[in-house]
Formats: C-alpha cells, structure tokens, sequence
C-alpha cells in the first residue's frame, strides 16, 4: 500500500549509490522491508557506512540487501567492538566488504 512516489524515492536512494536497474531489483526483491524504512533512517545508515570507508555500496548491498535493514548505532557498535579486540578499521571494512553476509552477525 505504498505510493508510487515513495517507492521511486527508495529507488533513486539505490541510484544515487551507483547501484543499477538490476541491483536495485534483486536488492528490492530480495529485501522488501527496505521499503519500509525512512528515507533519513537509510541516508543515515549510508552516511555511518561511507564514513567508515565502505566504497561500493551498490555491490554490498546487491550482495547483502538486508544491510538496509541496519541502524547505524548497531554498525557503529560492531566496529567499535572488534577495534577494541585490536582489528584496525581498514581489516575490518575490508572483511566486511569482502564477506558482506558477516552483516548479519550484527
């Protein structure tokens, strides 16, 4: 019962991230509860992302669609936890990109 006005918004959120028709197909389909999610609650959760260094989202999310289900504070708190274990971020965001379904441990 969502409008097609903001299924488009949730859409465009994907382009602007490089993701392409079928990546946003596959990640749709395959997460649905995305579109349920705010836009500023996912904008958010992409800007904790780059701001950790995580480049190509459109690939990470087409591997793991269910990331867009995260908040921020729980990939904040996932970081902050192995850098304590004494994990440099660079090895923790490239594990993470690298095995994205590791996002589901969060």
């Amino acid at each position: 019962e969502m409008s097609e006005k903001k299924i488009k918004e949730k859409e465009l959120i994907l382009k602007k991230n490089n993701c392409d028709e079928n990546q946003i197909i596959n990640i749709i389909s395959s997460n649905p509860m995305y579109l349920d999610k705010t836009n500023d609650i996912v904008l958010r959760l992409i800007s904790k992302l780059k701001s950790y260094g995580f480049s190509m989202l459109n690939i990470l999310f087409d591997s793991n669609p269910y990331i867009l289900n995260l908040e921020p504070f729980e990939i904040k708190n996932y970081i902050d936890n192995r850098i304590k274990n004494g994990e440099t971020l660079e090895e923790i965001v490239d594990n993470l990109e690298s095995e994205p379904y590791l996002f589901n441990d969060f």
